[in-house]
């Protein structure tokens, strides 16, 4: 079996706290790599000078890798609710559709040079990802874990 290693959040922004942990280490590595990006955002789009040609095109590139680890994140997360038929997975799931969208609306605006507002932006990024983990992911991976604990009960039986 391949081993997991541990993904640490970079010294930034946003800070790691041990009430951000799910218990799954999968998904709090994909957490905390998705905090490395909103950092790196961070440091590129609110520190940096986006008038500068190098600056705006490191920026454009995390943008896009936000989107396509979100992307990657959401499915790993709503393979597992199907599989163990997770008994609020159309709630959750439509929590991941309306962050979609709205990540998706505002590179739109900020693509076609409309008034999107850089930090309110990475802000938006930020407290979603973090109440997400706190109210919605803790719930999925405890519900995840009981169905684990029966099912490895049944199988004992």
């Amino acid at each position: 079996m391949e081993e997991m290693i541990e993904v640490v959040v970079k010294k930034g922004w946003i800070k790691w706290e041990e009430r951000f942990k799910t218990g799954y280490k999968r998904i709090d590595n994909q957490h905390k790599e998705l905090v490395n990006i909103i950092n790196d955002l961070y440091e590129t789009g609110v520190k940096g000078d986006l008038n500068n040609e190098e600056v705006k095109k490191s920026f454009n590139e995390i943008i896009k890798r936000t989107i396509d680890y979100a992307t990657y994140h959401f499915s790993y997360e709503e393979k597992i609710m199907n599989a163990i038929n997770y008994s609020i997975s159309k709630d959750h799931i439509s929590k991941h559709r309306a962050f979609s969208l709205k990540v998706v609306d505002e590179v739109n605006r900020y693509e076609q040079g409309d008034n999107l507002v850089i930090k309110d932006f990475i802000n938006f990024l930020k407290d979603w990802l973090l109440n997400h983990i706190v109210l919605d992911d803790k719930k999925f991976v405890t519900e995840l874990k009981n169905t684990l604990i029966k099912m490895n009960e049944e199988e004992i039986k």
